[in-house]
């Protein structure tokens, strides 16, 4: 899972408890996912009490299972950390029991218990090292770029300028009220998110990948450059579940890179189409990395608008990716795997449709507008009944117990992630930020919406250098969206562009941390991987363009469809230019030829 790889950049890995110390993290961590459930099933409990189990409980699984520094103790919490257990406890008891007076109270006017101006700065400096722990110190200290610029804001430049706030008001705002650490985005992590990461945890544990893993090869793995249409079609199934681009290079790569390698690519080819397929992930609906999740909260839309505009668009990307290995494979004149090498069709079907129906009856579901929160709590339970039916896939009681738990652990690193994007977003409701950055973007770009775009797109490109995918789209789109829907483009077009240009960094040079883990298991120069990756994955600089000047996302179901062949028609010939190579060698006239018919067929889908 990428928490276990955020966790290494931070400070190694993750611990191995024992004795007493695994007892207290198994008991917090499985009464919490148990919590999740009965919330699911019977309601969620009032906002702040909700939101303060989950923060508390999660924070007090990242310091029992997180080390401070590589020097800390591997086997158990040091003394530090059983303090910061202890107090995150505290105050989530505090929490509770005085939730009906923060209910009561006139927020910036109420008097201020003393131990609500403690336990509001206590909770806020965990979060900061919470954050710290499972990702590393750049979310860190941009939470704290944000908090100096809250407190000296009378002291900036005039258009940066604000009011300021006093620790007390800082503490009101972050603590006793549903729009700092306990807003909606906190209700979304203990929530929905929590859900889908519990599905997924499910999923692996059943071992699902496998068979997704056997159907991608009986499909593709006998065609030229089998493994890697392989590792597309695997990659897009476990986006669906994960949308994690570590995870999924993890999961599948392990497999698919050595068969690459095997058949005819280059380890940076390998590498490199492993990485971009991964990536492809995040974009691939239902759960899209929980982007569709994050989206559907900003714009107050539903869940399935997201998943329904975001289809096709996908498509287009995973056909991009596989026409770039299609086309590389036939110019190196690639076989595909043996027939021993292939599960059969069958086998591969009839052995995971058991753990394939709780997918389809989730996509079901949501069709049928239940809630998402209630759908992947009925899939989940639906999804271990139905692993009992096979030996291979049943989970014996204790292995289930631990599956639950895992679910908690699973969400330490989101849990970080979005507590300190709630202190990021928090500072900006509070000082009038969105407004200010929205004039700036303007004034830098002249307000044309060409200029505003490259600019994002920028923004996004540098943000994505430290910080995952979804912390990256909160902060753009808070600050970024309102500028471009002041240029008179559609919402939910302007937060699923910034959300697409938010996955660039993820695969471009310098900093590509999902090209890196391909390139590490491919043995393969980790630059090399990242340019190789960023060539493949050229579809999410353009791609997003037509998010705004057609109707791929705001259209109807014609418009859509039609503007969805042109797309893939045109990006067939940007290909065979790309890569030399059509049915035989392009010459430079030729290739000229296709990047003109491929501009030709792009621009011809613009709205006039």
């Amino acid at each position: 899972m990428e928490n276990k790889e955020n966790a290494k950049k931070a400070n190694g890995k993750r611990r191995t408890l024992s004795g007493i110390p695994r007892v207290i993290a198994f008991v917090i961590g499985f009464t919490l996912s148990m919590l999740v459930f009965y919330t699911a099933f019977r309601g969620v409990f009032l906002p702040i009490i909700q939101r303060s189990l989950s923060l508390c409980m999660l924070l007090s699984l990242i310091f029992l299972w997180y080390p401070a520094t590589e020097k800390s103790p591997m086997d158990k919490p040091s003394l530090i950390d059983s303090i910061l257990v202890a107090l995150s406890m505290a105050i989530l008891f505090w929490t509770l029991f005085s939730h009906d007076r923060f209910l009561l109270r006139m927020p910036f006017v109420s008097e201020m218990h003393m131990l609500d101006r403690i336990s509001g700065l206590l909770l806020v400096g965990m979060v900061l090292e919470g954050g710290r722990r499972t990702l590393g110190w750049v979310i860190t200290i941009l939470a704290g770029i944000f908090i100096v610029y809250g407190f000296l804001g009378p002291y900036m430049p005039a258009m940066m300028a604000h009011s300021g706030m006093s620790i007390n008001k800082f503490v009101d705002q972050m603590y006793l009220t549903t729009e700092g650490l306990f807003s909606s985005l906190m209700g979304l992590a203990a929530a929905l998110l929590f859900i889908f990461v519990a599905f997924g945890t499910f999923l692996q544990g059943t071992n699902a990948d496998k068979y997704f893993m056997d159907i991608a090869l009986s499909i593709a793995g006998k065609k030229p450059g089998g493994p890697a249409k392989v590792a597309i079609l695997s990659s897009a199934a476990m986006g669906t579940i994960s949308g994690s681009t570590i995870a999924n290079v993890v999961t599948t790569g392990t497999l698919t890179i050595p068969l690459m390698k095997k058949t005819g690519y280059t380890p940076e080819e390998a590498g490199a189409i492993e990485t971009t397929a991964s990536a492809a992930g995040q974009i691939m609906p239902p759960i899209m990395g929980t982007g569709a999740f994050l989206m559907a909260e900003a714009l107050g839309v539903k869940y399935m608008d997201i998943v329904r505009v975001s289809i096709v668009p996908a498509l287009i990307f995973y056909f991009i990716i596989w026409t770039f290995v299609d086309i590389k494979a036939k110019k190196k004149k690639m076989k595909g795997l043996e027939e021993n090498e292939i599960p059969t069709m069958r086998e591969s079907v009839i052995g995971g449709l058991p753990l394939f129906t709780p997918i389809i009856v989730l996509v079901v579901m949501l069709v049928m507008n239940y809630t998402p929160f209630l759908a992947g709590a009925i899939c989940s339970v639906l999804l271990v009944v139905m692993a009992m039916f096979k030996k291979e896939t049943r989970i014996s009681l204790k292995k289930l117990a631990l599956t639950i738990e895992q679910c908690s652990i699973n969400m330490t690193a989101i849990s970080g992630i979005i507590a300190c994007a709630a202190i990021i977003v928090g500072i900006i409701n509070m000082t009038g930020l969105m407004i200010k950055t929205t004039s700036i973007i303007l004034h830098i770009s002249g307000g044309y919406l060409v200029a505003t775009i490259l600019l994002e797109a920028l923004i996004a490109y540098v943000l994505g250098m430290g910080l995952p995918i979804a912390t990256s789209y909160i902060i753009l789109s808070t600050l970024g969206a309102p500028a471009l829907i002041a240029l008179n483009i559609e919402p939910i077009a302007a937060h699923l562009m910034i959300f697409w240009f938010s996955q660039l960094a993820t695969i471009t040079p310098p900093v590509c941390m999902t090209a890196f883990a391909a390139a590490g298991i491919a043995e393969a120069d980790p630059m090399k991987t990242g340019f190789a990756a960023l060539k493949m994955g050229s579809a999410f600089y353009f791609v997003p363009i037509l998010f705004l000047f057609s109707g791929l996302v705001t259209g109807g179901m014609i418009q859509i469809l039609l503007v969805g062949l042109l797309a893939v028609a045109g990006s067939y010939f940007l290909v065979a230019c790309i890569e030399g190579f059509q049915i035989a060698d392009l010459g430079i006239k030729q290739r000229i030829m296709a990047v003109m018919i491929f501009l030709l067929m792009y621009a011809s889908t613009f709205n006039t």
